[in-house]
């Protein structure tokens, strides 16, 4: 887990950087807490699936940051007026579904930025700005809030060159599973098409400097995507990791009766 609390545009922006990060599904304070007590580097909130709501967020990312790791959030939509909210929580950054050309990477910095560099409105009593905010929180804002852009189809990977070229874009975060799908193989992220898919990508992306996030369904797979150079792994979720620990317990918990019996 990280503890120097550097923004996380500086980290990412670093080529030696590798941050272990988890979805998080669950609403609950307490699991960001876990999280970042097993060692986790960062969460992301995910408001595209599940219960998570925006009204979720400011006590996530107080756990969060109370716990030394950096809260993103996953988005469902890209309108400026939903990126504003989520910034206004206090998110470390911002992963925005479905980008698939340079002009929807444009609009999402633009929406994730202040001015001069962006549109984004300023409301300096939000969590964001300390509650009152001064002309600084628009310089340490914009220097600090990280945007990741998701490449998840045959478009956005037709595109990911200009995509990555646009100012203000932090990180390409690579979605296997919904790349999965647009390749023909619903749900198999580790298919070897889709693995040579993602490979030629991470090689494209290394050329341009341009960090690299990607969601990782084991720790072989983000162990992989790390010595690939990938800046941020997203391992599994919190769901996941906490349904398999359930059925490794009870199957314990059956082995050694079934042991006792035995004997």
């Amino acid at each position: 887990m990280t503890t120097d609390r550097r923004p996380l545009r500086e980290v990412l922006a670093d080529p030696t950087t590798r941050l272990t990060a988890t979805f998080l599904l669950i609403p609950r304070l307490e699991m960001v807490e876990l999280l970042a007590d097993a060692g986790f580097d960062a969460v992301l909130v995910d408001l595209e699936h599940g219960p998570i709501s925006v009204d979720d967020l400011p006590g996530m990312v107080a756990a969060g940051h109370g716990a030394g790791a950096y809260v993103l959030a996953r988005l469902g939509e890209r309108t400026p007026a939903t990126i504003g909210r989520v910034l206004d929580c206090g998110v470390d950054g911002v992963v925005l579904p479905h980008v698939e050309s340079a002009a929807d990477a444009h609009d999402a910095v633009d929406a994730a930025r202040f001015p001069p560099d962006g549109s984004r409105s300023l409301n300096p009593y939000v969590r964001a700005a300390g509650y009152d905010g001064t002309e600084s929180f628009l310089t340490t804002a914009n220097a600090g809030v990280a945007v990741l852009v998701m490449v998840e189809g045959k478009d956005g990977l037709a595109a990911l060159d200009d995509i990555a070229a646009v100012a203000g874009v932090d990180a390409v975060f690579v979605g296997p599973v919904d790349l999965s799908t647009s390749l023909g193989l619903p749900g198999q992220p580790e298919h070897p098409l889709v693995l040579e898919k993602v490979q030629d990508l991470m090689d494209r992306l290394a050329r341009t400097g341009i960090g690299t996030g990607i969601y990782c369904p084991t720790p072989h797979a983000a162990a992989r995507w790390q010595r690939a150079g990938a800046r941020l792994a997203a391992l599994s979720a919190d769901i996941a990791m906490a349904g398999a620990g359930f059925r490794r317990t009870v199957e314990e918990l059956h082995d050694l009766n079934t042991e006792g019996r035995s004997r």
